[in-house]
């Protein structure tokens, strides 16, 4: 289900996963990083709260802000948007690997996220979804994965 949608970022959520999926557009090809913290913060302002054990973010298309001196950046203020959604794993596409090393972890709230770049989609989907919860469809469970907007 899409929960938000613009010109520069979808964000998809499934439910039987807990997954949240972060698409960015080609149209995204050409923002700086004020244009990704702004999209990422409209995003954020909708306060959709859903529970996402997993984390999936296509930045094949931001690749070129995905560089050392960035890093700081993504963590101070892009990932804690993210990351309110609780995650227990977060995986990053890109077109190819970064010639640095991304860190194995995030750490948020006391907690270790372990985060993993592909350049596969379907190895990254593997992974993310090695030793995850699934909802049962017939689950009307309203403690995980229901959602609510404030």
């Amino acid at each position: 289900m899409i929960i938000y949608h613009s010109k520069f970022l979808e964000v998809n959520y499934l439910e039987l996963q807990y997954l949240m999926h972060f698409r960015w557009s080609r149209f995204a090809a050409y923002m700086d990083r004020e244009g990704i913290y702004y999209e990422t913060a409209r995003f954020a302002e909708k306060r959709v709260k859903r529970r996402a054990d997993q984390i999936y973010l296509d930045w094949r298309h931001i690749s070129h802000l995905i560089e050392p001196e960035t890093l700081p950046w993504l963590e101070e203020y892009i990932f804690p948007k993210i990351f309110s959604h609780h995650p227990h794993k977060l995986g990053i596409l890109l077109e190819k690997l970064p010639d640095f090393s991304l860190p194995g972890h995030i750490r948020l709230n006391e907690k270790d996220i372990p985060v993993r770049v592909f350049t596969s989609p379907e190895k990254l989907t593997a992974w993310l979804m090695e030793g995850a919860r699934r909802k049962d469809p017939g689950d009307h469970d309203h403690h995980h994965g229901s959602c609510s907007v404030d």
